[in-house]
Protein backbone atom coordinates (compact mmCIF):
# COMPACT_ATOMS: atom_id res chain seq x y z
CA UNK A 1 0.00 0.00 0.00
CA UNK A 2 2.97 2.46 0.77
CA UNK A 3 4.34 1.46 -2.44
CA UNK A 4 1.52 1.82 -4.23
CA UNK A 5 0.62 5.56 -2.66
CA UNK A 6 3.89 7.22 -3.36
CA UNK A 7 3.85 5.71 -7.57
CA UNK A 8 0.14 7.54 -7.33
CA UNK A 9 1.89 10.72 -5.60
CA UNK A 10 4.96 10.21 -8.23
CA UNK A 11 2.63 10.18 -11.50
CA UNK A 12 0.71 13.53 -10.14
CA UNK A 13 3.95 15.48 -9.21
CA UNK A 14 5.84 14.27 -12.28
CA UNK A 15 2.94 15.03 -14.73
CA UNK A 16 3.56 17.69 -17.10
CA UNK A 17 1.39 20.79 -15.78
CA UNK A 18 -1.26 20.53 -18.67
CA UNK A 19 -2.60 17.43 -16.90
CA UNK A 20 -2.58 18.97 -13.32
CA UNK A 21 -4.24 21.93 -13.94
CA UNK A 22 -8.02 22.57 -14.09
CA UNK A 23 -10.66 20.06 -15.77
CA UNK A 24 -10.70 23.27 -18.64
CA UNK A 25 -8.69 25.07 -20.51
CA UNK A 26 -9.91 29.00 -20.32
CA UNK A 27 -9.63 30.98 -23.25
CA UNK A 28 -10.61 34.40 -22.84
CA UNK A 29 -12.07 36.17 -26.00
CA UNK A 30 -12.38 39.91 -26.42
CA UNK A 31 -14.92 40.39 -29.27
CA UNK A 32 -16.80 43.47 -30.51
CA UNK A 33 -20.34 42.11 -30.69
CA UNK A 34 -21.52 45.58 -30.57
CA UNK A 35 -20.58 49.15 -31.77
CA UNK A 36 -18.59 49.65 -35.18
CA UNK A 37 -17.09 46.27 -35.27
CA UNK A 38 -20.47 44.32 -34.57
CA UNK A 39 -20.97 43.61 -38.31
CA UNK A 40 -17.69 41.06 -38.14
CA UNK A 41 -17.42 39.92 -34.60
CA UNK A 42 -19.94 37.56 -35.10
CA UNK A 43 -18.15 35.78 -37.66
CA UNK A 44 -15.10 36.16 -35.41
CA UNK A 45 -16.76 34.79 -32.30
CA UNK A 46 -18.29 31.58 -34.52
CA UNK A 47 -15.02 30.70 -35.98
CA UNK A 48 -13.51 30.78 -32.27
CA UNK A 49 -16.97 28.37 -31.27
CA UNK A 50 -15.72 25.93 -34.18
CA UNK A 51 -11.96 25.57 -33.67
CA UNK A 52 -13.32 24.84 -29.87
CA UNK A 53 -15.75 22.71 -31.04
CA UNK A 54 -13.32 20.77 -33.53
CA UNK A 55 -10.93 20.66 -30.41
CA UNK A 56 -13.11 19.56 -28.36
CA UNK A 57 -14.84 16.08 -30.71
CA UNK A 58 -11.01 15.26 -30.50
CA UNK A 59 -8.84 15.54 -27.61
CA UNK A 60 -9.74 19.29 -26.61
CA UNK A 61 -6.22 20.30 -25.36
CA UNK A 62 -3.82 18.29 -23.26
CA UNK A 63 -6.91 16.08 -22.39
CA UNK A 64 -8.74 19.64 -21.37
CA UNK A 65 -12.00 20.62 -22.99
CA UNK A 66 -11.77 23.91 -24.11
CA UNK A 67 -14.02 26.33 -22.36
CA UNK A 68 -14.58 29.76 -24.48
CA UNK A 69 -15.53 32.85 -22.01
CA UNK A 70 -17.06 35.45 -24.19
CA UNK A 71 -16.53 39.28 -23.35
CA UNK A 72 -18.40 41.87 -25.75
CA UNK A 73 -15.26 44.72 -25.55
CA UNK A 74 -18.11 47.16 -27.71
CA UNK A 75 -15.74 48.39 -29.55
CA UNK A 76 -14.53 50.79 -27.14
CA UNK A 77 -10.98 51.51 -25.70
CA UNK A 78 -12.72 51.30 -22.29
CA UNK A 79 -14.85 48.04 -22.84
CA UNK A 80 -11.42 46.24 -24.48
CA UNK A 81 -9.56 47.44 -20.92
CA UNK A 82 -12.57 45.94 -18.66
CA UNK A 83 -12.84 42.79 -20.27
CA UNK A 84 -9.40 42.11 -20.50
CA UNK A 85 -8.65 42.77 -16.49
CA UNK A 86 -12.36 40.54 -15.80
CA UNK A 87 -11.02 37.91 -18.43
CA UNK A 88 -7.23 37.52 -16.15
CA UNK A 89 -8.09 38.54 -13.00
CA UNK A 90 -11.68 37.18 -11.96
CA UNK A 91 -12.39 34.28 -15.02
CA UNK A 92 -8.16 33.71 -14.39
CA UNK A 93 -7.97 32.93 -18.39
CA UNK A 94 -5.14 30.67 -19.67
CA UNK A 95 -4.95 32.94 -22.66
CA UNK A 96 -6.74 36.16 -24.68
CA UNK A 97 -7.89 36.30 -27.87
CA UNK A 98 -9.72 38.46 -30.31
CA UNK A 99 -10.67 41.68 -31.09
CA UNK A 100 -11.01 43.49 -34.19
CA UNK A 101 -9.86 47.06 -34.79
CA UNK A 102 -6.22 49.05 -33.39
CA UNK A 103 -7.92 50.78 -30.32
CA UNK A 104 -9.68 47.76 -29.31
CA UNK A 105 -5.90 45.94 -29.76
CA UNK A 106 -4.19 48.59 -28.43
CA UNK A 107 -6.22 48.39 -25.23
CA UNK A 108 -6.19 44.74 -24.62
CA UNK A 109 -2.50 45.13 -25.22
CA UNK A 110 -2.06 47.50 -22.72
CA UNK A 111 -3.90 44.93 -19.97
CA UNK A 112 -1.96 41.77 -20.91
CA UNK A 113 1.33 42.85 -21.13
CA UNK A 114 2.09 44.30 -18.33
CA UNK A 115 0.24 40.64 -16.93
CA UNK A 116 2.19 38.64 -18.94
CA UNK A 117 -0.66 37.09 -20.48
CA UNK A 118 -0.82 35.50 -23.69
CA UNK A 119 -2.70 37.63 -26.87
CA UNK A 120 -3.49 36.60 -29.19
CA UNK A 121 -4.61 38.87 -32.23
CA UNK A 122 -6.52 38.00 -35.62
CA UNK A 123 -7.10 40.64 -37.74
CA UNK A 124 -4.82 42.47 -40.26
CA UNK A 125 -2.67 45.49 -38.31
CA UNK A 126 -0.57 48.09 -38.91
CA UNK A 127 2.72 46.59 -37.12
CA UNK A 128 3.92 48.83 -34.58
CA UNK A 129 3.11 46.90 -31.73
CA UNK A 130 5.86 44.34 -29.62
CA UNK A 131 5.64 42.26 -26.87
CA UNK A 132 6.65 38.88 -25.33
CA UNK A 133 3.25 37.94 -25.27
CA UNK A 134 1.26 39.26 -28.24
CA UNK A 135 0.67 37.20 -30.97
CA UNK A 136 -0.34 38.00 -34.31
CA UNK A 137 -2.13 35.69 -36.66
CA UNK A 138 -3.33 38.40 -39.29
CA UNK A 139 -1.01 40.28 -41.73
CA UNK A 140 1.09 43.41 -41.28
CA UNK A 141 0.82 46.19 -44.25
CA UNK A 142 4.35 44.57 -45.86
CA UNK A 143 2.82 41.00 -46.07
CA UNK A 144 -0.37 42.89 -47.98
CA UNK A 145 0.63 45.62 -49.27
CA UNK A 146 4.44 45.37 -50.69
CA UNK A 147 3.53 42.33 -52.97
CA UNK A 148 0.59 43.78 -54.08
CA UNK A 149 1.77 47.16 -55.49
CA UNK A 150 3.58 45.81 -58.53
CA UNK A 151 0.66 44.06 -59.24
CA UNK A 152 -1.79 47.54 -58.68
CA UNK A 153 0.63 49.54 -60.92
CA UNK A 154 0.49 46.86 -63.93
CA UNK A 155 -3.01 45.87 -63.87
CA UNK A 156 -4.90 48.77 -62.37
CA UNK A 157 -3.14 52.11 -62.92
CA UNK A 158 -0.19 54.52 -62.00
CA UNK A 159 -2.02 57.03 -59.63
CA UNK A 160 -4.05 56.08 -56.12
CA UNK A 161 -6.25 58.72 -54.31
CA UNK A 162 -7.04 57.01 -50.31
CA UNK A 163 -10.17 58.07 -48.34
CA UNK A 164 -9.72 56.38 -45.17
CA UNK A 165 -11.22 55.82 -41.06
CA UNK A 166 -9.19 58.23 -39.07
CA UNK A 167 -7.29 55.77 -36.41
CA UNK A 168 -3.91 53.51 -36.66
CA UNK A 169 -4.19 50.88 -39.41
CA UNK A 170 -5.29 52.88 -42.35
CA UNK A 171 -2.87 56.01 -41.16
CA UNK A 172 0.39 53.35 -41.25
CA UNK A 173 -0.99 50.98 -44.44
CA UNK A 174 -0.93 54.10 -46.36
CA UNK A 175 2.51 54.96 -45.45
CA UNK A 176 3.06 51.05 -46.90
CA UNK A 177 0.91 52.06 -49.83
CA UNK A 178 2.82 54.84 -50.77
CA UNK A 179 6.44 53.40 -50.22
CA UNK A 180 5.82 50.31 -51.86
CA UNK A 181 3.74 52.30 -54.74
CA UNK A 182 6.18 55.00 -55.48
CA UNK A 183 8.99 51.49 -55.92
CA UNK A 184 6.54 50.19 -58.45
CA UNK A 185 6.55 53.51 -60.33
CA UNK A 186 2.96 55.07 -58.98
CA UNK A 187 2.04 57.24 -56.83
CA UNK A 188 -0.63 58.65 -54.12
CA UNK A 189 -2.35 61.44 -55.51
CA UNK A 190 -4.22 62.52 -52.25
CA UNK A 191 -4.96 60.99 -48.91
CA UNK A 192 -7.91 62.07 -46.70
CA UNK A 193 -9.07 60.50 -43.24
CA UNK A 194 -12.25 60.75 -41.98
CA UNK A 195 -13.65 60.52 -37.97
CA UNK A 196 -16.20 57.36 -37.13
CA UNK A 197 -19.39 58.13 -37.83
CA UNK A 198 -19.31 60.05 -40.59
CA UNK A 199 -22.50 60.21 -42.70
CA UNK A 200 -21.28 62.20 -45.98
CA UNK A 201 -18.25 61.51 -48.43
CA UNK A 202 -19.09 63.72 -50.79
CA UNK A 203 -15.93 65.92 -50.60
CA UNK A 204 -14.04 62.80 -51.05
CA UNK A 205 -15.98 62.26 -53.93
CA UNK A 206 -15.95 65.34 -55.39
CA UNK A 207 -11.83 65.18 -55.33
CA UNK A 208 -11.98 61.98 -57.10
CA UNK A 209 -13.93 63.85 -59.92
CA UNK A 210 -11.50 66.66 -59.73
CA UNK A 211 -7.80 64.56 -58.91
CA UNK A 212 -8.90 61.59 -61.47
CA UNK A 213 -6.90 58.99 -60.04
CA UNK A 214 -6.57 55.48 -61.67
CA UNK A 215 -7.62 53.69 -58.56
CA UNK A 216 -8.85 54.41 -55.24
CA UNK A 217 -7.80 52.69 -52.08
CA UNK A 218 -10.63 53.15 -49.42
CA UNK A 219 -10.16 51.88 -45.99
CA UNK A 220 -13.26 53.31 -44.21
CA UNK A 221 -14.54 50.35 -42.09
CA UNK A 222 -16.82 49.16 -40.07
CA UNK A 223 -21.08 50.61 -40.01
CA UNK A 224 -19.08 54.05 -41.85
CA UNK A 225 -17.95 51.54 -45.12
CA UNK A 226 -21.42 51.12 -45.60
CA UNK A 227 -22.66 54.37 -46.18
CA UNK A 228 -19.68 55.03 -48.17
CA UNK A 229 -19.90 52.50 -50.14
CA UNK A 230 -23.67 53.58 -51.17
CA UNK A 231 -22.63 57.18 -51.61
CA UNK A 232 -19.32 55.86 -53.71
CA UNK A 233 -22.16 54.46 -56.05
CA UNK A 234 -24.50 57.34 -56.19
CA UNK A 235 -22.26 59.27 -57.29
CA UNK A 236 -21.03 56.85 -60.38
CA UNK A 237 -17.52 56.63 -59.68
CA UNK A 238 -15.73 54.86 -62.16
CA UNK A 239 -12.26 54.06 -60.80
CA UNK A 240 -11.56 50.51 -59.41
CA UNK A 241 -11.87 50.33 -56.08
CA UNK A 242 -9.68 48.90 -53.73
CA UNK A 243 -11.41 48.40 -49.73
CA UNK A 244 -10.85 46.16 -46.98
CA UNK A 245 -14.44 44.24 -47.69
CA UNK A 246 -14.82 40.57 -47.26
CA UNK A 247 -17.37 37.97 -48.14
CA UNK A 248 -18.91 38.29 -44.47
CA UNK A 249 -19.64 42.18 -44.97
CA UNK A 250 -21.09 42.43 -48.44
CA UNK A 251 -23.56 39.61 -47.37
CA UNK A 252 -24.61 40.97 -44.02
CA UNK A 253 -24.05 44.72 -44.27
CA UNK A 254 -24.20 45.89 -48.02
CA UNK A 255 -27.26 46.19 -50.37
CA UNK A 256 -26.99 43.61 -53.30
CA UNK A 257 -23.79 44.54 -55.74
CA UNK A 258 -22.38 47.27 -54.40
CA UNK A 259 -19.31 45.66 -53.94
CA UNK A 260 -19.35 44.38 -56.96
CA UNK A 261 -15.86 44.31 -58.63
CA UNK A 262 -13.97 45.66 -56.29
CA UNK A 263 -10.51 44.27 -54.99
CA UNK A 264 -8.72 43.59 -51.53
CA UNK A 265 -6.06 41.92 -50.33
CA UNK A 266 -6.60 39.25 -48.00
CA UNK A 267 -4.54 36.36 -46.50
CA UNK A 268 -7.72 33.67 -46.78
CA UNK A 269 -10.71 34.21 -49.23
CA UNK A 270 -13.41 31.41 -49.60
CA UNK A 271 -12.91 30.59 -53.19
CA UNK A 272 -9.32 29.41 -52.75
CA UNK A 273 -9.80 25.57 -53.81
CA UNK A 274 -8.27 23.49 -51.41
CA UNK A 275 -9.51 20.20 -49.12
CA UNK A 276 -8.52 21.87 -45.82
CA UNK A 277 -10.98 24.99 -46.73
CA UNK A 278 -13.49 23.11 -48.28
CA UNK A 279 -13.81 20.91 -44.78
CA UNK A 280 -13.71 24.11 -43.08
CA UNK A 281 -16.51 26.30 -44.96
CA UNK A 282 -18.57 22.97 -44.91
CA UNK A 283 -18.09 22.63 -40.82
CA UNK A 284 -18.85 26.28 -40.19
CA UNK A 285 -21.96 26.19 -42.30
CA UNK A 286 -22.70 22.92 -40.88
CA UNK A 287 -22.99 24.72 -37.36
CA UNK A 288 -24.11 28.20 -38.27
CA UNK A 289 -26.36 28.08 -41.15
CA UNK A 290 -25.56 26.84 -44.79
CA UNK A 291 -26.01 30.61 -45.85
CA UNK A 292 -22.72 32.28 -43.60
CA UNK A 293 -19.91 33.41 -45.43
CA UNK A 294 -16.65 33.31 -43.20
CA UNK A 295 -13.72 36.01 -43.74
CA UNK A 296 -9.73 36.80 -43.01
CA UNK A 297 -10.79 37.31 -39.68
CA UNK A 298 -12.58 34.83 -38.51
CA UNK A 299 -10.10 32.42 -40.22
CA UNK A 300 -6.90 34.02 -38.32
CA UNK A 301 -9.32 33.63 -35.26
CA UNK A 302 -9.66 29.96 -36.09
CA UNK A 303 -6.03 29.56 -36.56
CA UNK A 304 -4.99 31.25 -33.49
CA UNK A 305 -6.71 28.50 -31.12
CA UNK A 306 -5.31 25.75 -33.21
CA UNK A 307 -2.17 27.17 -32.95
CA UNK A 308 -2.06 27.81 -29.36
CA UNK A 309 -3.53 23.78 -28.69
CA UNK A 310 -0.67 22.63 -30.96
CA UNK A 311 2.07 24.76 -29.04
CA UNK A 312 0.04 24.04 -25.36
CA UNK A 313 0.18 20.47 -26.35
CA UNK A 314 3.94 20.18 -27.25
CA UNK A 315 4.83 22.22 -23.91
CA UNK A 316 2.82 19.80 -22.03
CA UNK A 317 1.72 23.22 -20.39
CA UNK A 318 -0.25 25.82 -20.27
CA UNK A 319 2.25 28.37 -18.55
CA UNK A 320 2.71 31.58 -21.04
CA UNK A 321 6.17 31.31 -21.60
CA UNK A 322 6.00 27.36 -22.17
CA UNK A 323 3.48 28.03 -24.74
CA UNK A 324 5.56 30.64 -26.40
CA UNK A 325 8.60 28.45 -26.49
CA UNK A 326 6.62 25.52 -28.49
CA UNK A 327 4.91 27.92 -30.90
CA UNK A 328 7.60 28.65 -33.16
CA UNK A 329 8.49 24.77 -33.38
CA UNK A 330 4.85 24.18 -34.81
CA UNK A 331 2.72 24.42 -37.74
CA UNK A 332 -0.58 24.29 -38.77
CA UNK A 333 -2.64 23.42 -41.75
CA UNK A 334 -4.75 26.00 -42.25
CA UNK A 335 -7.45 26.85 -44.33
CA UNK A 336 -5.64 29.73 -46.37
CA UNK A 337 -2.34 26.98 -46.44
CA UNK A 338 0.23 26.40 -43.97
CA UNK A 339 0.69 28.61 -41.65
CA UNK A 340 3.61 29.07 -38.68
CA UNK A 341 4.64 32.03 -36.16
CA UNK A 342 8.05 33.41 -36.36
CA UNK A 343 9.94 33.24 -33.16
CA UNK A 344 11.48 36.20 -34.11
CA UNK A 345 8.50 38.77 -33.73
CA UNK A 346 5.32 36.13 -32.81
CA UNK A 347 4.26 37.28 -36.19
CA UNK A 348 2.48 34.54 -38.29
CA UNK A 349 3.72 33.72 -42.13
CA UNK A 350 0.75 34.26 -43.73
CA UNK A 351 -0.54 33.76 -47.02
CA UNK A 352 -0.99 36.68 -49.74
CA UNK A 353 -4.21 36.93 -52.35
CA UNK A 354 -5.86 39.55 -54.37
CA UNK A 355 -9.37 39.01 -53.96
CA UNK A 356 -12.25 40.75 -56.90
CA UNK A 357 -15.49 41.02 -55.92
CA UNK A 358 -18.12 38.64 -58.05
CA UNK A 359 -20.82 40.12 -59.96
CA UNK A 360 -23.61 39.29 -57.01
CA UNK A 361 -21.33 42.00 -54.77
CA UNK A 362 -20.67 38.69 -52.34
CA UNK A 363 -18.35 35.98 -53.42
CA UNK A 364 -14.50 36.60 -54.49
CA UNK A 365 -12.50 35.21 -56.85
CA UNK A 366 -8.48 35.28 -56.80
CA UNK A 367 -7.04 37.64 -59.15
CA UNK A 368 -3.70 36.85 -57.93
CA UNK A 369 -1.64 34.89 -55.48
CA UNK A 370 1.61 35.85 -53.94
CA UNK A 371 2.51 33.00 -52.04
CA UNK A 372 3.22 33.03 -48.38
CA UNK A 373 5.01 36.25 -46.68
CA UNK A 374 7.15 36.46 -44.30
CA UNK A 375 6.87 38.51 -41.49
CA UNK A 376 9.88 41.52 -41.49
CA UNK A 377 9.44 43.92 -38.26
CA UNK A 378 12.28 46.19 -38.03
CA UNK A 379 10.34 47.60 -34.87
CA UNK A 380 9.95 43.96 -33.48
CA UNK A 381 12.20 41.68 -31.98
CA UNK A 382 11.44 39.17 -29.16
Amino acid sequence: MKSGGAAAAFAIVGAPAILRAADTVKVGLSIPITGLQAILGETLLNCYKLAAAELNAANGIGGRQVELIIEDNQTTTKGSIDKARKLINEDKVDVIMGTIISPERSATLSVTSKAKKLFFYPTNFEGGECNRYFVATGPIPMQQVDPMMPWVAENLGKTIYVMASDYAWPQKMTEAITAAYEKAGGKIIGADYYPFGTTDFGPAFQKIKSLKPDVVWSMVVGNDAVTQLKQYRSFDIKQPLIAPLDEVFNKDALPPGVAAGTYAPQPYWMALDNPVNKKFISSFREKFGQEKMVNGIGEAGYNGLHLYALAAEKAGSLKDDDVLAALPSIEFDAPQGKIRVDATNNHTLCHSYVGKAAADGIGYEIAKDFGTIAPVTPYCKV
